[in-house]
């Protein structure tokens, strides 16, 4: 029988602790069915987060690269996109920066999604302004762009843990950290007053501060969950957006679907697993998100496996993993903790 796995996407770091009665400071409602999915699941850690649990299930091909990076550039050259010898590749994320009380901090919907011509009017201006700097920017489509440029053993961290926060802490680090940080530097004096920006203000929308670059440190495909769907054993269906997710099903040669209203729209197959990609980064915020995601989805998926039409629930959030079989709802006598507090020690 097959599984349904939900991934909570661009899940951020936890930035509030809970009030002594039970309720978050800026009041966040409980939420009593991803509590007790919580409560009552086993929990997994993943290595080093839910996209190497993806990558160890897709690792049966043998055809993804050692970093989230080079696995994107790989899928898309593979589909037909020009290939760049030598060098090294980097996801550039568009990101915007607010000023806080006493920092710069990445705006909690700062991880922005310019269309297609906004990424090619990106493109075309950065080969220009950076020509003969040994950097190329690439667009794909999607949320990231591709950044390739001179071998540098530096990453910055996944953005989304950073939604809301200061930044700094993921900015690149390594060796060559400060080579990438002042690039980045540059990035950002150069669309300060971009053009683009001042289009996008006029529309009421986010400016791009700079380019976030990140995914090239390498990046373990193994995870220490139970098996059953680890290599491949089952095929999978993913619905969502992520462009590496999205890059190890072209890999394999699959595709994905785009996520819809609420699981009453997704056809469960006995033997083909379901993966879900929920995005929580959503402009009504990490609260609103949760609550949809709980009426929409987790409301059906838990009648799906008390009518075992599943035979297990998986709940992904950034390093740890939550299996809920239909044995382990009759755990009752697990108390529910108020979800932020679970997922605070999940994400911290």
């Amino acid at each position: 029988m097959a599984e349904l796995v939900f991934v909570l996407a661009d899940f951020p770091s936890p930035q509030e602790p809970a009030g002594r009665d039970g309720h978050a400071p800026d009041g966040r409602p409980r939420l009593p069915l991803l509590e007790t999915l919580l409560a009552r699941a086993r929990v997994v850690p993943l290595d080093p987060d839910w996209r190497g649990w993806l990558a160890r299930r897709a690792a049966g091909t043998g055809l993804a690269p050692a970093t989230l990076a080079a696995t994107v550039a790989a899928a898309w050259e593979q589909a037909g996109a020009p290939r760049h010898a030598g060098g090294q590749v980097w996801l550039a994320t568009p990101v915007h920066y607010f000023a806080g009380l006493d920092s710069v901090h990445l705006h909690p919907a700062g991880l922005l999604r310019l269309d297609r011509a906004e990424q090619h009017r990106l493109v075309a201006d950065f080969e220009r302004v950076f020509a003969d700097s040994g950097w190329k920017l690439t667009t794909l489509g999607r949320r990231e762009l591709l950044l390739r440029g001179p071998a540098a053993a530096a990453s910055g961290a996944d953005p989304a843990l950073f939604a809301g926060n200061d930044p700094s802490p993921g900015l690149p680090a390594g060796a060559g950290g400060a080579a990438l940080r002042g690039l980045g530097a540059e990035i950002e004096m150069w669309l300060y007053e971009h053009p683009l920006n001042l289009e996008r203000r006029d529309r009421g929308e986010l400016p791009v501060t700079t380019l976030w670059l990140w995914g090239s440190m390498r990046h373990s495909g193994a995870a220490t969950l139970d098996v059953a769907s680890s290599n491949g054993a089952r095929p999978a269906q993913l619905l969502g957006q992520d462009t590496y997710a999205e890059a190890l099903w072209r890999l394999q040669g699959e595709g994905i679907q785009a996520l819809p209203e609420s699981l009453d729209a997704v056809r469960l197959a006995t033997d083909v697993d379901h993966i879900v990609l929920y995005p929580v980064l959503q402009p009504e915020g990490l609260s609103s998100a949760l609550q949809a995601f709980e009426q929409r989805w987790l409301h059906g998926a838990l009648r799906a496996l008390r009518q075992r039409r599943v035979s297990r629930l998986r709940l992904l959030v950034g390093p740890r993993g939550y299996s809920l079989s239909w044995p382990q709802l009759a755990r009752i006598w697990r108390a529910r903790a108020p979800w932020w507090e679970t997922l605070a020690e999940t994400t911290s």
